[in-house]
């Protein structure tokens, strides 16, 4: 009898290690698989993002204008009229910025103020810019006994009355975040907001026709448009 009981507690003991062994493999495998998951859902939300992203507005083929206009110190500057435009941020010469991207590159958040002033040859910083005539202003000079600092201001074109977004950096990447904006690029005392654009410009946007000034092609003509 003893042996069979030393016989029946031996299988008892091999049953209950190879239960135990399970249990152990059930306990590293349930971590294991949470954290499969895990890192799953994190690359999904991760890509859902990034193509939202890449498919954000101004798409390929929309056709925004945005109203703009160049003040320095207490004097509005002329148009530009240089139209070179590679992806599809340009003016004709009007008075207004048209975002109607040809490709990414002018696309989503890629649309900002930094390509359409790339677009013309021009450029912009947090402390100056370069307009189609070749005139470099900087900001620091004297403007009515206070030194010059370089502006964006975002109107809303159908609510005037709103106070604008008033931005003092990283203003090569000013966004257009949709249609009929306006902006004002201005070179004023750090206790000055710039004003609007000139009414003229903002009644051309009432009036202008997205199919009559649709481009054909990616690449514009040179404009002797009038300054003003």
């Amino acid at each position: 009898m003893a042996r069979g009981d030393s016989a029946s507690k031996v299988a008892r003991a091999a049953r209950a290690g190879a239960s135990g062994g399970t249990g152990e493999r059930r306990k590293v495998g349930f971590p294991a698989m949470v954290a499969l998951v895990v890192v799953l859902g994190a690359l999904l939300v991760f890509w859902a993002r990034t193509d939202r992203e890449a498919t954000s507005a101004p798409r390929v083929g929309d056709h925004w204008h945005s109203a703009y206009d160049v003040y320095v110190c207490d004097t509005f500057r002329s148009k530009i009229v240089l139209e070179t435009d590679p992806n599809g941020i340009h003016s004709h010469g009007d008075g207004l910025i048209h975002v109607h991207p040809f490709n990414k590159l002018a696309s989503g958040r890629d649309a900002t103020l930094g390509e359409f002033f790339a677009a013309f040859g021009g450029a912009i910083d947090d402390d100056s810019f370069l307009l189609d005539t070749g005139e470099m202003v900087v900001e620091g000079f004297d403007c009515g006994g206070e030194p010059a600092v370089l502006k964006v201001a975002r109107f809303d074109a159908d609510d005037l009355g709103r106070e604008p977004e008033i931005v003092t950096e990283n203003l090569n990447g000013v966004r257009f975040l949709k249609n009929r904006e306006a902006f004002t690029l201005a070179m004023v005392p750090a206790s000055v907001d710039p004003p609007a654009p000139r009414p003229e410009r903002l009644s051309f946007l009432d009036t202008v026709d997205p199919e009559r000034l649709q481009s054909d092609t990616p690449t514009l003509a040179t404009t002797t448009s009038a300054a003003g």
